[in-house]
């Protein structure tokens, strides 16, 4: 069910400095999908209007316009000035909203349609202000804002890393940038955030501070999976995610499917791909979008498909295939 009084906004006016490339991080692909399909999937899985949401892009935005597969708002951020202007970048869509906003980052695969469904849950349970996913790393976290609580384990304060202090860097718990706000409470404080940090940027993450001074009612979802807060910088975590997801693909077919896969960790499955029970699939084998492969069919090694039609009983080996 659509949630109607829910807005999301999702943060992609980012350019793609640290992946060395000329397009925009959130239209680099996963097994065949662009990285901001994964979360405008799972944003309307967790019931929010895909008309209710907006994209906030910077100079790539006719590359994100023609990636994206739903019908969705867009809004242009002029000038890299951080992650709070790029939010008041969406002030046409958002201004006069008296219900609930959900802001995310558009370069996060991970998000999904579970944790937000919980982070929402909490949010309208507890009545907050301002709610947020937060992340407990095993180790040594990503470079991401640190989530300060006091004595009673109550967040007072989000700290980046690039300000936190010696101490502050020791904390595990971070923030996911993925936040839900009373909107009629929150946007008119957007415009009390300042830039002085050490980027001279309008950091969201100072909402909370603000909001705790007025005594505003602030929480920290921690997310099941320490995952769920890891965005893709670079190339080394866009094959980490490939690696990930594909495992997840695998696992589907083999339990839901009934089909068998040889060597696991040499065969690749891209997503909207059918394959029929009781086939087998053999090392060294790349099945990527758009295939159908049938019942009691025998696939590879050493073979990629695309596009394509394999019938029931086929035998496929040694071949390259594109529809």
């Amino acid at each position: 069910m659509m949630n109607k009084e829910i807005k999301a906004v999702v943060l992609a006016a980012g350019k793609s400095k640290r992946m060395k490339s000329n397009h925009s991080k959130v239209v680099h692909e996963i097994l065949g999908k662009k990285i901001v399909n994964f979360l405008l999937d799972n944003l309307v899985e967790a019931g929010v209007d895909e008309h209710n949401i907006i994209i906030v892009c910077g100079e790539n935005a006719e590359e994100i316009r023609s990636s994206v597969k739903r019908e969705v708002n867009y809004a242009i951020q002029k000038e890299q000035l951080g992650t709070c202007d790029a939010l008041l970048s969406a002030k046409e869509f958002i201004e006069d909203f008296k219900g609930d906003l959900l802001v995310t980052v558009g370069d996060n695969p991970y998000i999904n349609s579970y944790e937000l469904k919980k982070l929402i849950s909490n949010h309208k349970k507890k009545c907050s202000e301002c709610t947020f996913i937060s992340a407990i790393f095993p180790e040594v976290p990503p470079p991401y804002g640190r989530v300060i609580r006091n004595e009673k384990n109550m967040v007072i304060d989000v700290v980046e890393e690039i300000d936190a202090t010696e101490e502050q860097l020791k904390i595990r718990e971070v923030n996911s940038s993925i936040y839900i706000f009373n909107n009629r409470i929150v946007f008119p404080l957007l415009y009390e955030i300042d830039n002085k940090n050490e980027k001279k940027e309008y950091y969201l993450t100072d909402i909370i501070k603000i909001l705790k001074m007025r005594k505003y009612s602030i929480d920290a979802v921690i997310a099941d999976d320490h995952f769920v807060s890891i965005g893709i910088n670079n190339r080394i975590e866009l094959q980490q995610a490939q690696e990930r997801f594909n495992r997840e693909n695998l696992k589907r077919f083999s339990i839901k499917n009934g089909v068998t896969i040889l060597q696991p960790e040499t065969v690749t499955i891209e997503y909207d791909v059918t394959i029929g029970r009781d086939t087998i699939i053999y090392p060294l084998t790349y099945i990527a979008s758009g295939t159908k492969i049938g019942k009691d069919c025998k696939i590879g090694p050493f073979v990629y498909l695309k596009n394509v039609e394999i019938k029931d009983n086929e035998r496929v080996s040694f071949e390259k295939r594109e529809g």
